[in-house]
């Protein structure tokens, strides 16, 4: 095959191929070829441009520095005008921030508050730092108020449980303290004796030993009331509901409970009543009373087993134990061998102690 035809055949393309081919020089030339040649033209165009404004502008920014560094001196932010703060090399905005926060009545207490001031940096407070003076401030003691010179003194003999808050002030007490003995007295409390009066807060002590051979305090008598004392042992549903805070159904609770008992030994046995609380105890409490001649008592050595566990102190176990011992060894000599013989504990035998016998 000769050259010539190698040559054909080897670059002989089709249409598309030589559109393919096309399209690829034009890309190459836009990316390759293009920015070199407008990036020469710019640069020969523009700079000498950029050049000039780069230079003017370190030019300013050199003469910056330079106000900043020249006229510093000390100066109190509180007071500083706005021109000396422009000496100082702080900006228009930075100056109306200052002024507009004293305008609004803040202070500077401190060099570091400075630094607060929106608008000011790290690199300006650091600059100025050592040249801000705010002198201490010294706050100016409140006068002390001198106390009022009161009526003349004049001791005459009184009972400070019916004096008034004048005859107080005439004898030389304070106004607050009369105020405090009015207050006293009007919660029903009475001075029983005149050292009593050392018990208002307050009250000046030299005055209280002038005024003490001057205190005649009226003996306070008081109405004996004669209460009829209502026995519980005898006393019918009818009469304990004349004592406060028994009513129907506590008042038979009670006769119910004394008749199981046997009669009620100690007033205070009312507590295992149900029903009776403390407080309600309380309220009776000095209007009842107990006769030891209604107590019915149980014979350790006559009685069986049942009649004994029926009593509320005594429960079934022990009714047994008692009995059994009884018919082992005999009969009992005396109520204590009970507890000696550790048929009962100790706390019962106490409660049931007036209730046994050994007739």
């Amino acid at each position: 095959m000769s050259v010539k035809k190698v040559i054909k055949e080897y670059f002989s393309y089709s249409t598309s191929e030589k559109r393919g081919l096309l399209v690829l020089v034009v890309i190459l030339i836009t990316v390759f070829v293009l920015p070199e040649l407008i990036n020469s033209d710019s640069e020969q165009f523009y700079t000498p441009k950029k050049y000039e404004n780069l230079d003017s502008l370190i030019a300013l920014l050199n003469d910056k520095d330079k106000s900043m560094e020249s006229d510093l001196f000390s100066f109190n932010p509180n007071t500083v005008s706005a021109d000396d703060l422009k000496r100082l090399g702080l900006r228009d905005y930075q100056i109306r921030n200052i002024v507009k926060y004293r305008n609004k009545g803040g202070v500077f207490k401190l060099k570091s508050d400075f630094a607060k001031i929106y608008g000011i940096t790290e690199r300006d407070y650091h600059r100025l730092q050592d040249h801000i003076d705010i002198p201490v401030s010294i706050k100016p003691s409140k006068p002390k108020k001198v106390a009022k010179k009161g009526v003349e003194v004049k001791l005459f003999k009184f009972d400070p449980n019916t004096i008034t808050k004048a005859e107080w002030e005439k004898l030389g007490v304070d106004k607050g303290i009369s105020n405090r003995i009015i207050k006293y007295l009007s919660t029903g409390a009475k001075f029983q004796k005149p050292d009593d009066l050392a018990k208002i807060y307050g009250f000046d002590t030299v005055l209280l030993k002038k005024l003490m051979p001057y205190v005649q305090i009226k003996s306070i008598t008081r109405k004996v009331v004669k209460v009829n004392l209502v026995d519980l042992n005898s006393a019918d549903t009818i009469l304990l509901k004349t004592l406060p805070g028994i009513g129907k159904t506590l008042s038979r609770r009670i006769v119910n409970y004394k008749n199981l008992l046997g009669g009620f030994h100690d007033k205070s046995q009312l507590l295992e009543v149900y029903g009776i609380s403390a407080e309600t105890f309380q309220k009776i409490e000095n209007r009842v009373c107990v006769s030891s001649e209604y107590l019915q008592k149980i014979s350790i050595n006559e009685c069986d087993v049942r009649s004994l566990s029926r009593h509320p102190y005594v429960s079934r176990r022990m009714s047994s134990d008692i009995v059994n011992y009884r018919e082992r060894i005999g009969k009992f000599h005396s109520i204590e061998e009970l507890k000696i013989k550790h048929l009962l504990s100790d706390s019962v035998y106490v409660k049931v102690e007036p209730y046994l016998s050994i007739q």
